[in-house]
């Protein structure tokens, strides 16, 4: 008989917040989401590029999804 055991990443929401609050997208990055890290950090700074309205917008819901976000899909199978 095989067992599978399938661990997920664990992220501290609150670190990944801070991240980022500093660098948007880099809270994306540390829970190992390195698309939607690289998506975040272009739209928030064409955002501030263009108006900082938007900039300020999106970086608010770039720091939310980091912090209360999913890890996504970072699970891996252990074992046979």
């Amino acid at each position: 008989m095989s067992t599978e055991v399938v661990r997920e990443r664990r992220f501290n929401p609150l670190i990944a917040g801070v991240l980022s609050v500093v660098i948007p997208g880099l809270g994306q990055l540390y829970k190992g989401q390195l698309f939607r890290a690289v998506v975040w950090f272009c739209a928030v700074s064409a955002g501030y590029f263009l108006l900082v309205v938007p900039g300020i917008i999106f970086h608010v819901l770039c720091v939310v999804g980091a912090a209360f976000g999913s890890a996504g899909t970072d699970r891996f199978r252990v074992g046979g």
